[in-house]
C-alpha cells in the first residue's frame, strides 16, 4: 500500500497541476488516479520496475546537458523538498527578525524531534550542524586529549578527518596510527582485526568510516564498535555516506560518536547534517565555539554557530518524508542493483580493475573502477569529453580510479551508456 500511495500521490506531476502542491505531496490523501495502473501485483518486484523508477527520476531536477553519475558530493533534492525549502526561505524572508526571534527556535525543535526519530536516537543526543566534517572537528577538536594519547584511523578514511587528527598530533602530542583496510576483506574480522592489532593501553578512539567515500566499501561498523567497548575506547563514526543510503538505523551501532551530512542520499539542500553523541560524552567535549547559554551537559551547547538559515534546518523534515515515502529498504536494494547493473557488465573487460567489494554487504551505490593506460583524471576527462558522462577521479595512495555514483533518478539507459563507453575506453 505504501508503494501505490507513492505512485498515486508522485501522479501529481503527471496530471499538469501547479508545481507548488508539492510540498505536501506525501502528507496529505492520493492526490490523481493517474497511475492506478502501475497497482502491485503478486509477482511484480518494485526494485526492477522501471515504470516506477521513471515516475521518481520524474520526481527531481537534474542536469540534462550531461550524465550525472557523481552523485557521492552530493544529491539533487526531489522538487518537493527543493519547493519546500524555497518557500521556507520566502517565508523567513517576509518575517524577518520576528520569525528569528521567535518561531525559529520552535521550529529548530521540531526538526531535532523529526531527524531523531529517523535516526533512532534521543534528541538530547542530537546535535543539528552543516555537514559531517563540522561535526567530527567537533569532537575530534573537542576532545581533552593528553599528550601521548593513541588514535587509530583507517587508511583511505576521509582526508578532512585525517587532516583534523594531525591537527591535534601537533596541538595536543597526540600519536595516530593506521589501520590498514584491504581492497576487498576476506571477512569481517579481518577489517576488525586491522584496527584492533593496533590498540594498546595508551589508545583512547578509534575513527572508522562506516562507507568509504573512495570506494564505496561498507566496513562492519557494529563489530568493531563492539570490540573497541571491550576495551574501554571510543569510537568516532563518519557516516556522511551510510545515513539514507544503507537501511539502517545509526543508533543501533552504539558508537560513541557519529557524524554524517544530509545533502548527500537524504538529499536535503547543501548545509544539513547532524552529529549523535552519547549523552556520558558531553560534558567533556569543548564546542567548536563557545557558548554560555547552555549547561555544559546540554547537547545544545555546540549548535552556537552565530546566526545560520533555519530554512535549511526545517528542510530536513521534508527531505525524511519523501526518502519514507520510498522506503530505506527499498530505498538500498534499488542502489545496489543499479551497481550491480553497470559492474556486471564491465567487472571482467580485460584492462579494467574494480576497487570496490562486489557484494551486498560490503557496498551499496558507489563503485570505484579503474581503466589500465589512464590516470584517474585522464578516465574522468575522457568520460566527460567524448561520452557526456560526470564522474570524479580518485587518485588516492591506496585506490586509483574513478567513483561511480548513480542515485534513484539515474536510469539504466543512464549506464548503458556508460557501460559502452568503458568498453570502448578499455579496447
Amino acid at each position: 500500500m505504501q508503494r501505490k500511495t507513492f505512485l498515486a500521490q508522485a501522479g501529481i506531476l503527471l496530471t499538469g497541476l501547479p508545481m507548488t502542491g508539492l510540498s505536501n505531496s506525501f502528507t496529505g490523501p492520493m492526490k490523481s488516479d493517474t497511475l492506478l495502473k502501475l497497482e502491485d501485483k503478486s509477482n511484480e518486484n518494485p526494485v526492477v520496475d522501471e515504470t516506477y523508477w521513471k515516475i521518481v527520476r520524474s520526481m527531481f531536477n537534474y542536469p540534462k546537458d550531461f550524465i550525472n553519475l557523481e552523485n557521492g558530493y552530493f544529491s539533487p533534492q526531489p522538487f518537493s523538498t527543493e519547493q519546500f525549502h524555497q518557500a521556507k526561505e520566502h517565508d523567513i524572508n517576509n518575517r524577518t527578525s520576528w520569525f528569528m526571534r521567535r518561531e525559529q527556535r520552535d521550529a529548530i525543535e521540531q526538526t531535532r524531534i523529526n531527524l531523531a526519530e529517523f535516526l533512532g536516537c534521543d534528541t538530547e543526543e542530537l546535535v543539528l550542524t552543516r555537514n559531517t566534517t563540522e561535526g567530527l572537528n567537533t569532537v575530534i577538536s573537542g576532545f581533552p586529549w593528553q599528550k601521548g594519547d593513541e588514535v587509530i584511523i583507517g587508511n583511505q578514511d576521509y582526508g578532512s578527518m585525517v587532516a583534523a587528527f594531525k591537527q591535534q598530533e601537533k596541538r595536543a602530542g597526540i600519536v595516530i596510527k593506521i589501520a590498514q583496510i584491504p581492497l576487498v576483506p576476506k571477512s569481517d574480522e579481518e577489517v576488525v582485526n586491522a584496527y584492533m592489532s593496533l590498540v594498546t593501553s595508551k589508545t583512547k578512539v578509534i575513527h572508522l568510516t562506516h562507507m568509504i567515500n573512495l570506494s564505496g566499501q561498507l566496513l562492519p561498523a557494529k563489530k568493531i564498535i563492539d570490540a573497541a567497548h571491550t576495551k574501554g575506547i571510543e569510537v568516532i563514526v563518519d557516516a556522511a555516506h551510510s545515513i539514507a543510503h544503507i537501511d539502517f538505523k545509526p543508533a543501533e551501532l552504539e558508537a560513541d560518536y557519529l557524524a554524517a551530512s544530509l545533502h548527500k542520499w537524504l538529499c536535503c539542500p547543501l548545509g544539513a547534517g547532524f552529529l549523535m553523541m552519547s549523552k556520558k560524552h558531553i560534558i567533556k567535549i569543548w564546542p567548536l565555539m563557545a557558548d554560555d547559554e547552555f549547561s555544559a551537559d546540554n547537547i545544545r551547547k555546540f549548535e552556537h554557530q552565530g546566526t545560520k538559515p533555519p530554512q535549511t534546518v526545517i528542510a530536513i523534515s521534508e527531505a525524511i518524508k519523501f526518502h519514507n515515502a520510498i522506503g530505506s529498504k527499498l530505498k538500498q536494494d534499488r542502489l545496489q542493483y543499479l551497481r550491480n547493473y553497470w559492474v556486471s557488465k564491465v567487472q571482467d573487460i580485460s584492462n579494467v580493475n574494480m576497487n570496490t567489494p562486489n557484494t551486498n554487504d560490503r557496498s551499496g551505490a558507489i563503485a570505484n573502477i579503474g581503466v589500465k593506460g589512464y590516470t584517474p583524471q585522464q578516465l574522468a576527462d575522457k568520460l566527460l569529453k567524448d561520452y557526456k558522462i560526470f564522474t570524479v577521479a580518485i587518485d588516492h595512495r591506496y585506490i586509483k580510479g574513478v567513483r561511480v555514483t548513480p542515485h534513484l533518478y539515474t536510469s539504466l539507459d543512464d549506464l548503458d551508456k556508460f557501460v559502452e563507453a568503458i568498453k570502448s575506453i578499455a579496447s
